[in-house]
C-alpha cells in the first residue's frame, strides 16, 4: 500500500470512527438499552461458558437461564434488604452532620487556630447552611422522583418496556454469543484479521480484568467491612463498608478513606478504646486480604496502570463526561494502554534498518 492509499484509510477511518460517534450520541436513548444489555452479557458469558464446559455438557441456552435466575436473585436482595438499609443510614448521616459540624467549630477548631495550624474562620456556617439546604433539596427531588417514576402510568410503561427489552436482549446476546463473535470475525479485512484479532483478545483480558476482577475485589472489600464493622455495633457500617470497597478501585485509597471514617464514627460512639482497636484490626486484616489474596487471585497484573495513572484517569473522566467518564474511564485507559502497547512493540520491525546496521558486502580484494 503506497503514501497516498495509506493516508486515504486512515482518512477514512477517521471519518467513519467521527460518524459512529454521531450515530451512537443521536440514538443513545434507543441505544441505552441494548449497552446495558451488552455489558450484562459481556459480564455474564464465563459464567455460562463455565457451565457448558462441565462433564454434564449442560445446553447453553439452560445455562443462560440459570444465569439469569441467579443474577435476578442476586438483584431482588439488593433491592429488597440493601437499598433500604443504605437509604436509613443515609438518611440518619445526613440529620446528624449539622451537629458534627458545630462540634467541629466548638471544640477543635479553636485548639487548632490556638495552634496557628489552621485561619480563624474556614466558612463552617456557610457549610452547614449549604448542606442544610442542600439536603432538603435532596428531600425534594427523591419526591419528585418518587411520584414521577412510580405513581405516573407513562413512566411506569417506559420503564417496563426498558427492563423488557434489557431482558430480552441479553437473553439472546448469551445464547448467540459465540455466533456473533464468529460474524464479526468473519467482516474483518483479511490481511488485517490477525493484528485486530490479537489486540482485541488482549483488550477483552485487560477489560475482563477491571470489570470482573476489580467488581469482585470491591464487592469482597465491601462485604468484608461492612461485616466486620457490623459486628463491632458501629453505625453506619454498610454505608461505610461500600465506601471502602467502591474506593478499593484506587489502591490504598479505600482502605486511608474507610478506615480514618470508621475511627472517627467509633470515637464519638463509644466511650471506651476495645472499638477502636477492633477497627483497626479490621481493616489490617483487609488491606493483608485486598494485598496478598484477593487482587493476586482475581487481578494479578494483567492491568499494568500505575496507581497514579489510576486517579489522573478517574479524574479526567470526570472532569470530562460526569459520573459516565469515571465509570469509563479505566476501561478506557487500559484499552488506550495496550493499543499503544501493540503499536509500540510492531514499530521497530517497521522502521526502516539504519546504514549502520546493514550487513556489508564486501567485494574482492583490489590485490593491492
Amino acid at each position: 500500500m503506497n503514501p497516498v492509499q495509506q493516508a486515504l484509510t486512515f482518512v477514512v477511518i477517521l471519518f467513519s470512527v467521527g460518524l459512529l460517534g454521531v450515530f451512537v450520541y443521536k440514538l443513545a436513548p434507543v441505544l441505552t438499552p441494548f449497552m446495558i444489555a451488552a455489558v450484562l452479557a459481556y459480564l455474564s458469558d464465563p459464567l455460562v461458558e463455565k457451565l457448558s464446559a462441565t462433564k454434564w455438557k449442560v445446553p447453553r441456552t439452560i445455562s443462560v437461564i440459570f444465569v439469569f435466575f441467579v443474577v435476578a436473585l442476586i438483584l431482588i436482595i439488593v433491592m429488597f434488604f440493601l437499598v433500604p438499609a443504605l437509604q436509613k443510614q443515609l438518611v440518619t448521616l445526613a440529620a446528624k452532620l449539622p451537629a458534627g459540624i458545630d462540634w467541629i467549630q466548638s471544640v477543635v477548631m479553636p485548639e487548632l487556630v490556638a495552634l496557628g495550624i489552621l485561619p480563624q474562620d474556614l466558612g463552617l456556617d456557610t457549610l452547614k447552611t449549604s448542606l442544610s439546604k442542600h439536603m432538603n433539596q435532596a428531600g425534594e427531588v427523591a419526591k419528585w422522583m418518587w411520584q414521577t417514576l412510580f405513581h405516573s402510568g407513562m413512566a411506569i410503561l417506559e420503564w417496563s418496556m426498558h427492563l423488557l427489552i434489557v431482558v430480552v436482549a441479553t437473553f439472546y446476546l448469551l445464547r448467540d454469543w459465540r455466533k456473533i463473535l464468529a460474524a464479526i470475525e468473519s467482516l474483518l479485512p483479511t490481511a488485517y484479521a490477525p493484528t485486530i484479532i490479537q489486540i482485541t483478545k488482549q483488550c477483552d483480558v485487560v477489560l475482563s480484568t477491571f470489570v470482573r476482577g476489580q467488581l469482585a475485589v470491591m464487592v469482597s472489600l465491601g462485604f468484608f467491612y461492612g461485616l466486620g464493622l457490623a459486628l463491632i455495633g458501629l453505625n453506619y457500617s454498610l454505608l461505610l463498608g461500600m465506601v471502602a470497597g467502591i474506593l478499593s478501585i484506587v489502591p490504598y485509597l479505600g482502605s486511608i478513606v474507610g478506615l480514618g471514617a470508621a475511627l472517627a464514627v467509633a470515637y464519638f460512639q463509644f466511650d471506651t478504646l476495645w472499638p477502636v482497636i477492633g477497627v483497626l484490626g479490621l481493616f489490617g486484616i483487609g488491606h493483608i486480604l485486598e494485598g496478598m489474596v484477593l487482587t493476586p487471585l482475581l487481578i494479578g497484573d494483567k492491568l499494568g496502570l500505575h496507581p497514579v495513572a489510576v486517579i489522573f484517569a478517574i479524574l479526567a473522566g470526570g472532569e470530562l463526561l460526569g459520573f459516565v467518564g469515571v465509570v469509563l474511564a479505566l476501561p478506557l485507559t487500559a484499552i488506550l494502554v495496550v493499543i499503544i502497547r501493540e503499536l509500540l512493540h510492531k514499530l521497530p520491525s517497521s522502521l526502516p534498518i539504519s546504514s549502520k546496521s546493514k550487513p556489508s558486502h564486501k567485494g574482492k580484494p583490489s590485490g593491492k
